[in-house]
């Protein structure tokens, strides 16, 4: 009896400093009680629920296995914990053999209900989930877990805005579903909502400000759009709040990279592999600032962790992948690592939709639609100011390079990578066509059909909030701008735009060898990505006929020959005096969120051009779609090395 009543002590001591956050202390609470009274199952199933909560299924699988008799058979609860652990680990047959008996057992357990219909969602089985999940509603109205999953099957059937809806019913309380909140933020990312996203997590940080999830949450929404200061503060605040968190550590370690601190954002990301040696994620971006050597350390230590790569989820393999690729590139292995981004962009394009002929005809729609005749028809004119700067073209060009040195100049403001002007655009009219550019948040709904002055107003405002005093020029970075030209000539004319171009090769390859944080799935397939180039390259030979003088064109191998030449040019187009704190641009502080953090913050250096040639053998499929575009630049830059054009291009 005593010992009953001590166990119920130590159960109920251990949930207390759990709900202080102070799982350590909960988890040691545990282990002693564990060693005072071993084999009492109410310890071990409370040991294994609070590895559950920490996402550590395989050593809760292995503490709920001790319960399990030499018969295979075990009680209820513990049966339910070991299918609640191969849900998460994906192991849906192990899960429905588990569930199946206890479903026979307690036909109106809304847990089994609900894990049974996670089984048939995964087969496919939509309907029968969708009945499962029904019953399980019936029967506990306001269960979370039938909520979360309820809204997982309305993703599956494409309807994203009842999942919005029916998550945050789990999120918008005291005590929001963790899970529902990872899978609020990711599809409202994907239904490219983002400023939706940040208004409501303010909102939820101000009703529950003792809650980690939203200050994390937001944490991560100040981060993806390049509010480095905000972001640091909220991560930090829940760092404190949850010490030793090796998902709040590695995502503080991704924004001191941003911010140009790599001693500290190693550092970081040694924590996070020190707390969890396989994270896949902290694996690959801390090696991007290594080079790797063969048996040193950090080149052994991820060699161990890929050789359990088939044991992982698939977006931790991705990370494996290109995590080696730059591991074996660094130590001249490129059969090897080049396999790796083969078969990781091969992943990863299988996880990513991507209709190419969408995609294509969008290019189509520009070229016929976005012509010098058709804008002179509109008869709208545009806002005036004259502070935006775009640098604009394919990623992997140089336009990191360009927006470090023009930041490093006191006048200008360097914003990053901004999604502002693809808001702008939606719903435009042109002679009484309106422009659909897909899943994006509109600045102006449909029914106002906003004119290009507010259009543009619009966008202004949005860049000058970004910055903390008035600049002459700002910055917006975002390569895919290039697709907008003539039309942020409409609703901007007075914005400079400057197209960075690199070898074509170049380009793609290093395009193809990077696992981008979102976007980009044109980039994953060696066709694909080359077919993709040739389109870009055909609509900005149109840019140039069809608005000759608006594009300011920079070769990104002129910019590594040249470095002060070129700069001064940059800046007076900007129509600024010259500074040469420009040339020392690798030492300005300023956030750069794109994989080229670290590389603009080192001098220029010329190995970074025809590096393609050691993975020519390779590229076959990518040469076959551009070969002859390789050949035109080729002969520009041939051309230019004898003084015969101009190192810059001014398409006027």
């Amino acid at each position: 009896m005593n010992d009953v009543l001590n166990t119920k002590k130590i159960v109920q001591d251990a949930a207390a400093a759990e709900k202080k956050n102070q799982i350590d202390a909960a988890m040691q609470i545990l282990r002693s009680g564990l060693k005072q009274f071993p084999g009492q199952q109410e310890l071990i199933i409370a040991l294994a629920q609070l590895y559950e909560k920490l996402k550590k299924y395989p050593e809760a699988h292995s503490i709920y296995a001790k319960l399990v008799d030499k018969e295979g058979k075990t009680s209820p609860v513990a049966a339910l914990g070991l299918a609640r652990c191969f849900l998460a680990l994906s192991r849906f047959e192990q899960a429905r053999k588990l569930l199946a008996p206890l479903y026979q057992q307690s036909p109106n357990s809304a847990e089994v209900l609900i894990g049974l219909a996670r089984c048939a969602h995964h087969r496919s089985e939509l309907a029968d989930a969708g009945k499962l999940l029904d019953k399980a509603q019936q029967i506990e109205p306001n269960n979370r877990q039938a909520r979360h999953e309820r809204a997982r099957l309305q993703i599956a059937n494409k309807e994203y805005n009842d999942a919005i809806s029916t998550l945050e019913k789990n999120i918008d309380r005291a005590d929001p579903y963790g899970d529902s909140i990872d899978l609020w933020i990711d599809t409202l990312k994907n239904q490219k909502r983002e400023l939706y996203q940040r208004e409501k997590l303010r909102e939820f940080t101000r009703k529950y400000p003792q809650r980690p999830e939203f200050i994390f949450g937001l944490g991560l929404a100040y981060s993806r759009a390049g509010e480095i200061d905000n972001a640091r503060a909220a991560l930090g605040k829940v760092s404190k709040m949850l010490p030793g968190n090796f998902r709040i550590l590695y995502e503080l370690g991704v924004v001191e990279r941003i911010a140009g601190n790599i001693e500290h954002s190693n550092k970081l990301f040694e924590q996070v592999l020190e707390l969890k040696p396989d994270h896949a994620a902290a694996l690959r971006t801390y090696g991007l600032e290594l080079k790797y050597s063969y048996g040193d350390k950090e080149f052994t230590r991820l060699n161990t962790v890929a050789a359990d790569m088939g044991s992982m989820e698939i977006m931790d393999q991705l990370q494996i992948h290109y995590a080696l690729g730059k591991a074996y590139d660094d130590v001249a292995e490129y059969p090897t690592a080049f396999k790796h981004y083969e078969v990781g962009g091969h992943k990863k394009r299988k996880q990513d939709t991507f209709n190419e002929q969408s995609s294509a005809r969008m290019f189509e729609v520009m070229k016929a639609l976005i012509t010098k005749e058709t804008m002179s028809k509109v008869g709208q004119t545009g806002c005036s100011d004259d502070t935006a700067v775009f640098i604009l073209g394919m990623p992997r060009s140089g336009t990191s390079l360009i927006e470090q040195i023009l930041s490093s100049h006191p006048d200008i403001y360097g914003g990053g990578e901004l999604k502002y002007m693809t808001s702008a655009m939606e719903n435009i009219d042109i002679l009484e066509r309106r422009l659909k550019l897909g899943d994006v948040e509109a600045a102006f709904p449909y029914d106002l059909n906003a004119r290009y002055e507010q259009r543009g107003q619009w966008y202004m405002g949005m860049l000058k909030s970004l910055a903390p005093k008035p600049y002459k020029r700002m910055v917006d970075k975002m390569p895919g701008n290039f697709n907008f030209v003539g039309l942020i000539h409409a609703i901007l004319p007075n914005a400079r735009i400057i197209h960075s171009r690199r070898h074509p090769v170049e380009t793609c390859l290093s395009c193809y060898r990077i696992l981008f944080a979102e976007g980009h799935q044109w980039t994953y397939n060696l066709n694909e990505l080359g077919r993709y180039y040739r389109r870009y390259w055909d609509l900005m030979r149109h840019w140039r006929e069809q608005f000759p003088g608006v594009m300011y064109e920079v070769r990104y191998e002129d910019n590594v020959n040249d470095v002060e030449g070129q700069a001064r040019a940059l800046i007076d187009y900007l129509g600024l005096e010259w500074n040469d704190v420009c040339l020392n641009f690798y030492d300005t502080d300023r956030p750069v969120k794109t994989a080229s953090a670290s590389q603009v913050r080192k001098p220029i250096y010329k190995t970074s051009t025809n590096r393609w040639r050691k993975y020519e053998a390779y590229l076959k499929p990518l040469l076959n779609e551009i070969g002859d575009l390789v050949d035109q630049y080729e002969a520009e830059l041939e051309q230019s090395s004898h003084g015969t054009i101009s190192c810059i291009e001014i398409s006027s």
